[in-house]
């Protein structure tokens, strides 16, 4: 039993609402989502977060900052600005007002909380072109961090398009042509009316500079952030300029995106260096008010909560609920991968808000080191595929039922298919479970989740047209591309497919043998308590070959479960980025659970 198990069987032991949490203390202002974290240091960090997809593959990274922060005894308010991550957009949005007004009012709230008056402004990506923009409005302001900002506003948009190519061509799919924008990244759009406000957005015309001391983590090679060094300079502020060491890596994929601990060290230690030495002459440090429970950011229809669960509040996640009488069966979201609850292309955002349209209250939550939950002290050093995420995902269970839910709908996608559909075998509360694009049954011990990660998608057409391409025989030869990894997975894939084909006939000689045995024993169990099981699965999806492999062709075998079904879900990816592939996800989850 992990520790995560030990502590589920006490919902009681839950954090009350008003109880500051180790892991920091949900709040909600405005149409904003936030977190904000004690502390006792002269003065407090408000921290602007980058948005789409930069803000996606980071949201781990930003926690693990804010935590360091607060372990430092430094109070921090991080958030979201509307229309991204878990923030209401405004019925009509125009230009980025409603972004500046947010901005201040969290300052404001962090104060309040803090009792500082002096704040750090610490800003990754756009949250630290904003901190420039707005750092007079916010003063005093103590120091200011700027992790890449945005220099040129257009130059960002003109970026933003071509990583929508490259995310699409890395998936391959293209670019979704119903997207107006030309700019949402993995399906993460930004209104288009906000995009002409974010042109004008940029670090060449400033006159003066936000705080006399500022720490610049600039890209490497990056001529924006050496210029930007010398006109702050220019303006009079000491500024530290170092290089952001893991940039890249961090914004390619939010699953390969982990936390950069040296660079948060070095951001946590220039900060607190700086509080320790005003720390002397404490003015304008007053008695913190800490904010009280979350009161929720009310929608067209629904509310929505951010929550902290078990043991400690380790989890977060935000409640959704429909403001009229909610049905007794909520839904609770399993994280796909790494992508934190909003889901790749804010999906589980718009499928928690169109069941609270229908009456569904729904929970969409990070397991243990994803997005805004902390990580286990001595968790595995790999949540997915874990018994620690679905023992997490039991832990979402018990929450809502503290909350008077009953017996909720599990639906998971890709990594969280397999959390939700172990979850649901051995917890009998339990009666409905939605997989879609499943990619394993029964997990192979033997098998690297980073290999399976990094590896499943591709095939051996994928290698040979990598092959085929110009130039890449001879980058083979040259020892520049390296398939062998791959290709050594690949041919696991094919040995593994064939040995569990042999299983009805060898039995439980083989390893391939009792993990057939194994996914079969899963499916007799939910059959038995009349679990209805949905299985989902994008036409031509990877996940398919585990279907195939442990229920023959087109699933056929799945026909020996009467509690079992298969939807096929055409013109749709792996992670439903386009618009229309969201929208027919949605159409067949309503379908399943709000006939």
């Amino acid at each position: 039993m992990t520790i995560a198990a030990a502590y589920r069987i006490d919902p009681a032991s839950e954090l009350s609402a008003t109880t500051p949490s180790p892991f920091g203390m949900p709040v909600t202002f405005g149409r904003s989502v936030g977190v904000f974290h004690t502390g006792h240091a002269p003065f407090a960090v408000l921290m602007l977060g980058a948005i789409g997809y930069e803000e996606l593959c980071l949201r781990a990274t930003w926690r693990s900052l804010a935590q360091a922060l607060a372990d430092k005894g430094i109070a921090c308010l991080r958030f979201d600005y509307p229309g991204q991550g878990d923030a209401q957009e405004a019925a009509d949005p125009q230009g980025l007002d409603d972004w500046f007004e947010t901005v201040r009012v969290a300052a404001e709230l962090l104060r309040r909380s803090s009792g500082c008056e002096r704040l750090v402004l610490l800003g990754q990506g756009l949250g630290g072109t904003l901190a420039l923009r707005l750092a007079e409005d916010l003063a005093p302001i103590a120091a200011t961090v700027l992790m890449a900002p945005v220099g040129n506003g257009k130059r960002y948009l003109r970026e933003l398009s071509a990583w929508t190519r490259i995310v699409s061509d890395r998936i391959g799919i293209g670019t979704d042509p119903d997207d107006d924008t030309r700019c949402a990244v993995a399906g993460l759009r930004i209104a288009p009316s906000r995009l002409p406000a974010i042109a004008t957005l940029g670090t060449s015309a400033l006159t003066q500079a936000p705080s006399e001391q500022i720490l610049l983590l600039s890209r490497p090679g990056h001529g924006g952030d050496a210029a930007l060094a010398e006109a702050l300079t220019g303006l009079g502020a000491a500024v530290t300029q170092c290089v952001y060491e893991g940039y890249e890596t961090l914004t390619t994929d939010p699953t390969a995106a982990r936390p950069p601990k040296a660079t948060i060290a070095g951001i946590v230690d220039w900060i607190a260096e700086r509080a320790e030495a005003a720390g002397s002459a404490p003015a304008g440090i007053g008695t913190p008010q800490l904010p009280g429970p979350a009161e929720g950011v009310l929608g067209d229809g629904f509310v929505e909560r951010p929550i902290r669960f078990g043991p400690e509040g380790r989890l977060f996640g935000v409640l959704c609920e429909p403001l009229g009488q909610a049905a007794r069966e909520p839904v609770i979201f399993v994280n796909a991968g790494r992508d934190y609850h909003i889901g790749w292309a804010r999906v589980s955002v718009h499928q928690a808000r169109a069941f609270a349209a229908r009456g569904i209250a729904s929970l969409r939550f990070d397991a243990s080191s994803v997005g805004d939950s902390g990580a286990i002290a001595d968790g595995p050093e790999e949540i997915l595929y874990s018994q620690a995420q679905i023992d997490d995902v039991r832990l979402a269970i018990d929450a809502m039922q503290a909350r008077g839910f009953d017996a909720p709908v599990l639906i998971g996608r890709c990594s969280g298919a397999y959390a939700a559909f172990h979850a649901a075998v051995i917890d009998a509360r339990i009666r409905r479970l939605i997989i879609v694009n499943n990619e394993r049954f029964v997990w192979d011990p033997d098998e690297s989740v980073e290999d399976a990660i990094r590896y499943a998608h591709r095939s051996a057409g994928d290698l040979g047209a990598t092959l085929a391409r110009k130039g890449g025989l001879r980058r083979l030869l040259t020892g520049k591309l390296r398939v062998g990894p791959a290709g050594r997975y690949l041919i696991y894939r094919y040995r593994k497919r064939f040995s569990v084909k042999l299983a009805p006939v060898l039995g439980r000689l083989t390893k391939h043998g009792r993990l057939h045995h194994q996914c079969h024993r899963h499916f007799a169990v939910l059959a038995e308590r009349k679990v209805a099981l949905s299985l989902l699965y994008a036409d031509g999806d990877v996940g398919l070959a585990e279907l195939q492999t442990y229920f023959g062709e087109a699933g056929k075998g799945l026909a020996a479960y009467p509690n079992a079904s298969l939807t096929m879900l055409a013109d749709a990816d792996h992670n439903f980025t386009h618009l229309a592939a969201g929208r027919r996800l949605l159409d067949a989850l309503l379908r399943i659970v709000a006939p």
